[in-house]
């Protein structure tokens, strides 16, 4: 089939999970349809990445600006959309896509995520909309721990628009994607289930070698946390990481240290960086390294849903998890046997205290990529999305 993907991101290089995920599920089903990818940059110089993406028939990219740019906040005060769709609005986008579809015939057109659709033209073509997350429940557990209550207020009620266009997106697409069966059962509540696929995200394997520490790690300990920090699970995370659980952690293990590893790092977090035992580390190129030379991934997620990257590949690697229970809640895992749920600190202590013990420790490691090999390996994944293809077109044909 031919296909036109519209991302709200160049999936390249693999930076954010999204990233990770459409540049995985591109270069494998690339190999059975001809993909034309339209994707947002927000600077020029992304454009050096271009030849990563081959595999695609053709590339065509369009600059935004930041999300907080006061043209995008009126836009959003004094229309229909709300802010994260009006980011979107891209006349520019509309036009190429349309001149697109007057040269060339497509067969389906698929985007990723759902808050691009202000940039699609009217069409009759089967639409797919693959949603990472379901965006209004991640706004809303922003808002939840926004700082000033004047603000809560004023952002509570562009939430609102939020979920009520997610709702309207999903019921005109032709075919809608979920990263998990929970995504899946909240989206059932507005559209039919079975217009509803799961695709789950993955891991390359390759990439992401067994290599666990079969060793007692008592006392002197190295803890990291993996995120891009230009979204707000992330920023959130590390600041109750730092405000709550560190403390907890460094006063039992004074020996120890905790790396945070991403990009994008947020000035309120740089203003944490005397905290005891803690480095920041911005420009990492090889995560896998990082990965590697860890003992423990601490990942305290308050907010968001979906499936974590860095969890499926710490997993894969052999470097044992200590999340919450929100954090764990797209994985198909289970406390104590794949990973370990922590929603306080002593919790979270009590979990480091378990993997200290190297028989336990390998017990949980081993069961954690078996998991993964079983579950989350792209070339499975990328069949998943290659039926939801078939599914859609037959819809409409």
């Amino acid at each position: 089939m031919k296909i036109l993907f519209v991302s709200a991101v160049l999936p390249f290089p693999l930076y954010s999970g999204g990233q990770v995920r459409i540049y995985n599920l591109l270069k494998r089903l690339s190999q059975k349809h001809d993909i034309a990818l339209y994707a947002f940059i927000r600077d020029e110089k992304e454009k050096q990445y271009l030849k990563d993406l081959s595999f695609c028939k053709k590339v065509v990219t369009v600059k935004r600006g930041r999300a907080w740019q006061f043209r995008y906040v009126m836009r959003a005060l004094t229309c229909s959309y709300p802010l994260l769709l009006s980011t979107y609005d891209s006349a520019r986008m509309r036009e190429l896509i349309a001149d697109e579809l007057q040269r060339r015939q497509y067969d389906i057109i698929h985007i990723e995520p759902g808050y691009v659709w202000p940039s699609l033209p009217r069409t009759k073509l089967p639409v797919v909309v693959s949603e990472h997350n379901i965006e209004h429940e991640i706004y809303t557990g922003f808002v939840k721990h926004f700082p000033v209550a004047f603000f809560r207020f004023l952002l509570s009620s562009d939430v609102n628009k939020l979920k009520k266009w997610e709702a309207k997106i999903w019921r005109q697409a032709t075919r809608v994607i979920a990263v998990f069966d929970g995504d899946k059962k909240k989206m059932s509540q507005v559209i039919d289930s079975e217009k509803i696929s799961v695709v789950k995200n993955g891991v390359d394997l390759a990439s992401f070698p067994f290599k666990p520490k079969a060793v007692s790690m008592k006392g002197k300990m190295t803890f990291l946390y993996v995120g891009n920090f230009a979204w707000m699970e992330n920023r959130d995370a590390v600041f109750h990481l730092l405000k709550d659980i560190w403390p907890a952690v460094y006063g039992k293990y004074p020996q120890a240290s905790l790396r945070i590893v991403g990009k994008n790092l947020p000035q309120h977090l740089r203003g944490m960086a005397d905290t005891p035992g803690v480095s920041f580390l911005e420009h990492v190129t090889d995560i896998q390294t990082e990965l590697q030379r860890a003992d423990i991934m601490l990942a305290p997620i308050r907010i968001g849903g979906g499936t974590k990257y860095k969890l499926l590949e710490a997993m894969a690697s052999g470097l044992p998890v200590v999340t919450t229970k929100l954090g764990a809640s797209g994985l198909l895992v289970t406390h104590d046997k794949e990973i370990f749920m922590a929603d306080s600190p002593e919790e979270t202590v009590r979990a480091i205290q378990a993997l200290i013990e190297p028989v336990r420790r390998m017990a949980i490691v081993t069961s954690a990529r078996t998991r993964i090999e079983k579950h989350y390996s792209w070339e499975t994944i990328a069949e998943d999305l290659n039926r939801a293809w078939e599914e859609a077109y037959a819809e409409k044909h």
